[in-house]
């Protein structure tokens, strides 16, 4: 049964669970090719404003995009990728500055739009961002005329998927997906942490994740490339649409799940896991549980497999199992280098950093019993994965490297 080895892990695992839950299902910016030259670019023009999920800013960056992209705006009206940045530049702005978006100057904004350009790509898609991202408005979305308006605009698949998964749309969604996969724009070391993520769990498995990461990796691998089909993926945030929980209840073959009727933090914590329950009582699936997310109560109940946790009401070896993961299925050559460039440099590296509490409990077992050959090299492994990793001080390096050796 999975236990904490010590409270160094504990704060690891819970820091990388947030940071990825951060990363919101519907929060993805305008993003294409170009915005890996941003760093090199003209100041005084305009750049395409990315997710941080890629590339990360500071407030200052966002307000300068924010006046240029404003200034493209005035000078042309009916430019979809002025409204477009200039919606995220504001957003990321504000979040950034002040813990969260204005709804009043968002609004303004989206009504602004409406006005200047009716019926445009970006008037589609920045109200549907008020509607279904940000719930600032209601009324109908035009969700499927911007798809039909620009079915390969790279930079609108997430909010594309985030939209057909609320529908029965299937052949659409598998359609999206492997655009996206085939326009090479989707990071490969997700890819690849998602597919370990799969690989290990049991047939006909139900697997809970949170977040745009993990929900577009693993559907992209089951859509565009036709693997593990037989593993429902469901994405916890979006329970709460109830386009989306009603069919996934369609499609499981299980009673509807009612809505929740209190949004208050405990409320919803105590309705998530009552869904967790429900899904894998009345399916009869093996349920798993993301080791990127935050984790529900019932934690006696959960058992760490490597990158999953096995929901089980009896005791079992779960080492033996997390120890044919890593040795058997797991596909860790990426780890070490791979050929392709990578698109989500911001979050993909640090993702991996998981691997470490995650395996913590194998390398001390390794340890333990003189397995001198798969120590070496999972301690190899973490320590590869640590070199590789942005964003870290060098004492949070130094921690890891501690706690490999520990």
């Amino acid at each position: 049964m999975y236990k904490p080895e010590n409270e160094f892990i504990e704060i690891l695992m819970r820091r990388y669970r947030i940071a990825l839950m951060a990363v919101c299902l519907m929060g993805i910016c305008v993003a294409d090719a170009s915005a890996r030259k941003v760093a090199a670019a003209d100041d005084n023009r305009p750049q395409p404003v990315v997710s941080f999920v890629k590339v990360e800013h500071t407030a200052d960056w966002y307000a300068t995009q924010e006046r240029l992209w404003r200034a493209e705006a005035d000078k042309t009206p009916t430019d979809d990728e002025a409204w477009l940045n200039l919606w995220h530049a504001t957003r990321y702005r504000m979040q950034y500055t002040d813990g969260n978006a204005d709804r009043e100057a968002l609004l303004a904004l989206a009504d602004e739009v409406s006005a200047k350009a009716p019926q445009s790509y970006a008037d589609y898609m920045i109200d549907y961002w008020t509607k279904c991202v940000y719930g600032l408005r209601t009324g109908d979305v035009h969700m499927s005329e911007a798809i039909a308006m620009r079915p390969d605009y790279i930079a609108s698949y997430p909010d594309y998927v985030a939209w057909l998964l609320r529908t029965d749309d299937e052949q659409s969604l598998t359609d999206i997906l492997t655009r996206w996969y085939q326009s090479g724009e989707f990071s490969p070391t997700l890819l690849n942490y998602f597919y370990n993520v799969l690989v290990g769990l049991d047939e006909r498995a139900v697997l809970f994740v949170n977040g745009d990461v993990p929900t577009y990796a693993c559907l992209m691998l089951q859509h565009a490339k036709g693997l593990f089909t037989d593993c429902k993926v469901v994405c916890v945030g979006l329970l709460y649409s109830n386009a989306y929980r009603q069919g996934l209840c369609r499609q499981l073959g299980i009673a509807e799940i009612p809505a929740p009727t209190s949004y208050s933090q405990q409320d919803m914590m105590a309705w998530e896991e009552n869904a967790y329950r429900q899904i894998i009582s009345a399916t009869g699936r093996p349920g798993y549980f993301s080791a990127v997310m935050e984790l529900p109560s019932f934690q006696d109940k959960l058992y760490s497999e490597g990158l999953v946790y096995r929901y089980s009401e009896k005791r079992y070896d779960n080492l033996s199992v997390k120890r044919r993961n890593y040795e058997e299925r797991y596909l860790t050559d990426y780890l070490w280098e791979h050929f392709s460039p990578e698109t989500y440099s911001a979050s993909a590296y640090m993702l991996n950093l998981n691997y470490i509490p995650c395996f913590k409990s194998l390398l001390d077992w390794y340890k333990s019993t003189g397995d001198k050959n798969h120590y070496r090299n999972l301690v190899r492994m973490m320590k590869r994965i640590v070199d590789r990793a942005e964003n870290l001080t060098d004492d949070e390096r130094q921690e890891y490297y501690a706690e490999i050796a520990r």
